[in-house]
């Protein structure tokens, strides 16, 4: 299923339960741009309690979290532009961060934010249109973020005044 808020989770979760059935996963937008899964009580700690598996949809959040776009640079056209030229300004210190402990892991920026998801128990699937992003996946599949560097990154992520819209199909 995809979508679905914690209270929402279970509700269906027990709904199903009662008919012998089981939710094997969830699907929601999840990155260190869209960090409401981590939320106390959010569907992360609820897949975690209901032996459900959290699928991490938009993990590199459009690509912003990929290192390859900067305002210094051109940028996509149209709405996507148009978001990145809004969210980009407050990302610097998130950027920041990645380029860092990229380079220490010797991984790209993009690999690391696949790990991050990774490190917090959700399966991300990005989308792959390049080579170099499919090395970024292999990349991130060799990479077990250490505890320090998931909460440094959490950390800045929390402090950034900017996500990634939510998705409006979204349930509570």
């Amino acid at each position: 299923i995809s979508n679905m808020g914690p209270r929402r989770l279970r509700r269906w979760h027990g709904l199903l339960q009662q008919r012998g059935l089981r939710i094997s996963s969830l699907q929601v937008q999840f990155s260190l741009l869209a960090t409401e899964p981590l939320a106390p009580g959010g569907v992360l700690e609820v897949c975690r309690e209901l032996g459900i598996e959290l699928i991490a949809y938009s993990p590199l959040a459009l690509g912003l979290l990929s290192g390859r776009w900067s305002l210094d640079g051109p940028l996509p056209r149209g709405p996507r532009g148009a978001l990145f030229r809004r969210l980009l300004p407050a990302l610097k210190p998130l950027q920041a961060l990645m380029a860092e402990l990229a380079a220490c892991h010797q991984i790209s920026p993009a690999a690391l934010a696949l790990s991050w998801c990774r490190s917090h128990g959700a399966m991300p699937i990005p989308g792959l249109r390049r080579v170099e992003q499919v090395r970024a996946v292999r990349e991130a599949l060799g990479c077990s973020l250490p505890d320090d560097d998931r909460r440094r990154l959490d950390e800045v992520a929390a402090m950034l005044n900017v996500s990634m819209p939510a998705n409006p199909f979204s349930s509570s």
